[in-house]
């Protein structure tokens, strides 16, 4: 949290609409300071902005995926929780991200529900 009561939020997400919308859809329920990327390797050049909470697509575009990405986010910042937002159904895939650390995992294909799941784990997280 920074010095006006503002939560640090980072939204890592290649589809720059959808990133938009959780923009737009946090900013309704909180006093949120959002940073977005395009890729996980920029949010990981700004780790040192130590954020409060970390929103990361497992799909991403680039060097790293979302679970390269959170492998080097957990190893810089262990204590940030960072929930996966993804459009794939592997549960296999979950379940080792939710075992190796993640906070949650939310598959967005839920639409509406996706997000409501997105906005009550981003406040579960903020009440650890």
């Amino acid at each position: 949290m920074n010095s006006k009561g503002q939560i640090k939020l980072f939204i890592v997400e290649d589809n720059f609409v959808y990133s938009f919308m959780l923009e737009a859809m946090l900013k309704d329920y909180g006093n949120f300071k959002i940073t977005s990327f395009n890729s996980g390797e920029e949010c990981i050049e700004l780790l040192d902005n130590n954020p409060d909470i970390i929103i990361l697509d497992y799909n991403l575009e680039g060097k790293l995926n979302g679970s390269d990405a959170f492998k080097m986010i957990h190893s810089k910042k262990p204590k940030t929780p960072v929930i996966i937002l993804s459009s794939q159904k592997d549960v296999q895939i979950a379940a080792d991200l939710l075992q190796n650390g993640v906070f949650d995992y939310i598959q967005k294909s839920g639409g509406e529900l996706a997000l409501t799941k997105l906005r009550d784990s981003v406040f579960k997280a903020l009440k650890m």
